[in-house]
């Protein structure tokens, strides 16, 4: 059990602390923020040569047969080189992302609307994996001020995570309600879930858990989802599902918002439970 230890002194030596303390907070801030423009720069400068490597493996591949071994050689050399250009890429997004890129190109949009649209294509999929998916979209829905291109990637990301994350027979469901000035999208899942300690780490840059090493991903999807919702002025935050995950948005209604009227996705909808905690109700944690 922790306790805490009372600063004594005198009103000198304690301004002569706080002094020190600000200082080092500065300077992890600083060190931190170098890390990441010294990747950004990293991923900037790499990005041309990586391009050009390919175009002279893409014409070399021309010249062996695809039966000849040095074909499928050069052909996973490409692979492995896509892989590492969307890394690149994805880290010049997050920089943009960070530094307020695209703020000049949002417009008031319906969430709801929005939303519905990046379900519907995910039907096919996740009835290939033996998942089941629910909507729960509210007919209508206060608008948002917002990048429609940004957020639909954040909502696939999620989309996408949960489907790769989750076995057979789960029940993935995306929900969107209002509360107060906020409006709240919540995509939630009953499969295993991820350990409590976890939840703040995975929005990390890199950060991949052990459990899922075995699929595919560079480690960057959440990261870029926290970074578009920070630049819409929202919270993200990850919750125990109980069983499963819930990833809960919140992002602000606009000032003077003008309601739309959506008929809602042919998604079947899930009946009400006793007790349940609807979105509204969450405090999500604003990283």
């Amino acid at each position: 059990m922790s306790r805490r230890i009372p600063l004594r002194g005198t009103d000198d030596e304690l301004d002569h602390l706080s002094e020190s303390l600000n200082a080092m907070l500065d300077q992890n801030e600083f060190l931190i923020a170098s890390l990441k423009q010294v990747s950004n720069d990293i991923a900037h400068d790499m990005r041309r040569p990586l391009a050009r490597m390919r175009q002279n493996l893409e014409r070399a591949i021309l010249t062996h047969a695809p039966s000849d071994p040095m074909y499928e050689q050069v052909e996973c050399a490409i692979g492995e080189l896509d892989a590492a250009l969307e890394i690149f890429s994805s880290l010049l997004k997050l920089a943009q992302l960070e530094s307020g890129a695209w703020k000049d190109e949002m417009e008031s949009l319906d969430p709801a609307r929005l939303l519905g649209s990046v379900l519907e294509p995910y039907r096919s999929v996740m009835e290939d994996h033996g998942q089941h998916l629910l909507g729960e979209i509210m007919p209508t829905c206060p608008a948002v001020i917002g990048h429609p291109v940004l957020l639909r990637q954040a909502f696939s990301n999620l989309i996408e995570n949960a489907i790769r994350h989750t076995p057979g027979q789960t029940t993935i469901t995306a929900s969107i309600k209002s509360s107060g000035n906020s409006i709240h999208i919540e995509i939630a899942d009953n499969g295993p879930g991820i350990p409590a300690e976890a939840m703040q780490r995975v929005f990390d840059r890199f950060v991949r858990l052990d459990t899922s090493r075995t699929h595919e991903g560079n480690g960057l999807g959440l990261s870029m989802v926290k970074a578009i919702v920070r630049l819409h002025a929202g919270t993200i935050a990850l919750y125990d599902n109980s069983p499963g995950l819930r990833c809960v948005i919140q992002l602000p209604q606009e000032l003077h918002p003008t309601a739309t009227i959506w008929p809602g996705a042919d998604f079947p909808r899930r009946p009400d439970r006793p007790g349940a905690q609807s979105a509204g109700n969450v405090d999500a944690a604003n990283f």
